[in-house]
């Protein structure tokens, strides 16, 4: 309890440094904070999580304690990735949370280069990756939903199926390489996927106005984090590239042939699993 007490310390500082509110008014702020501390406390959550919790439903009343947690929010970011010292069944949830997501990352990596096996080549067989890139993805990542949602054998069903339609129809209709029906497909199949996972990250609560629009907070948020690594994967591409170009070696076909595309689909597990994390 220490640490808590030295945060709330530190948010009663930065209340007092306002002119506007008075001494009497943080020792009221601070009872209603400790209130909703022992409230969070008592229902499981970790005294530093119950604090962050509380600090920010008082930022719902108070304008500068809300203006304290924006200041504070880096907090947040450090919890999604290292565990509290305290163990027990939420850590160990989480922990495993994580290690299925990356494995699934790895397999979505592999499966991106198994057409090489039988010939096909990325960046030379443009036509059969166009219609097939989701194929190597978004099944996986309707897999993560499944088991997350522990969706019953009927959804699974319906879900398997949907993605068993799709890839008849982008591997049996007759396409005229390049042509318009076959922009139109790889414009439009990872759309219409899309929507299966979010079916599958609803789970029950699809039929639900509120369960969709999670859904579509959920494309938001996982857009943004994609972008985030997808710059950050550019600026590590190039840093690598000038190394190796440093010392005489031509890394471009590494960086074609695996690294880009086995980044590009890997991440976007990443991505969705970094949504997850931040939400719960």
């Amino acid at each position: 309890m220490v640490a808590l007490e030295q945060q709330i310390d530190q948010w009663r500082n930065y209340l007092r440094r306002r002119q506007a509110i008075h001494s009497v008014d943080v020792a009221e702020l601070e009872d209603h904070l400790r209130e909703q501390v022992a409230g969070l406390v008592d229902s499981g959550l970790a005294p530093d999580e119950a604090f962050l919790v509380a600090v920010k439903r008082m930022g719902d009343l108070d304008s500068l304690s809300r203006e304290f947690a924006r200041e504070h929010s880096d907090r947040l970011w450090k919890q999604l990735v290292v565990s509290p010292s305290d163990t027990g069944e939420p850590q160990a949830a989480a922990r495993t949370d994580a290690i299925v997501a990356f494995c699934l990352a790895v397999a979505a990596a592999l499966a991106i280069k198994a057409p090489t096996l039988f010939g096909l080549r990325w960046g030379q067989d443009e036509s059969f990756y166009a219609r097939n890139l989701v194929f190597f993805v978004l099944p996986l990542l309707t897999g993560y939903f499944v088991w997350k949602r522990r969706l019953d054998t009927s959804t699974v069903r319906w879900l398997a199926v949907a993605f068993v339609a799709a890839a008849v129809f982008a591997n049996v209709y007759p396409f005229a390489q390049l042509g318009s029906t076959e922009l139109l497909t790889a414009v439009h199949l990872p759309i219409a996927l899309w929507l299966v996972v979010g079916v599958a990250y609803a789970g029950s609560r699809w039929r639900e106005v509120a369960g969709r629009m999670d859904f579509i907070r959920f494309s938001g948020e996982f857009f943004i984090y994609y972008v985030l690594i997808a710059l950050g994967g550019g600026v590590f591409t190039g840093f690598m590239a000038l190394l190796f170009q440093a010392i005489g070696i031509d890394a471009e076909p590494f960086f074609e042939s695996w690294l880009l595309p086995c980044g590009a689909i890997g991440a976007i597990v990443v991505a969705s699993w970094l949504v997850e994390a931040k939400q719960a």
